[in-house]
């Protein structure tokens, strides 16, 4: 059984804060302005431009959701600044979240 809880609010008051920094603003496709913080998330992409290659990586992200329309905007944490860059970073990091949301 899943023990995930959730995003934590000190995770989702930093996400919101690092969103509001950067300009981030209303919904491209109804115009409103409330978002809802959602869930972390891993996009993943090929590790290179070859073909037919299996080499696959993983983008940490944010799923953002419009009140309104249901919308949903993903956005890479680590230009946020919000996810820790090297196993220092994860080994030190203020608000540890589980597994299951790392994944």
């Amino acid at each position: 059984m899943n023990s995930y809880k959730g995003i934590s609010a000190d995770d989702k008051h930093r996400i919101i804060a690092a969103l509001k920094e950067r300009g981030a603003g209303s919904c491209p496709r109804c115009s409103n302005s409330q978002w809802t913080v959602s869930e972390f998330s891993r996009i993943e992409v090929q590790a290179t431009m070859e073909r037919n290659t299996a080499e696959r990586t993983t983008i940490p992200a944010i799923m953002i959701v419009c009140e309104n329309c249901g919308f949903i905007s993903q956005h890479a944490l680590q230009p946020l600044g919000v996810w820790p860059h090297t196993e220092a970073d994860v080994a030190h990091a203020p608000s540890p979240r589980s597994d299951a949301a790392r994944a």
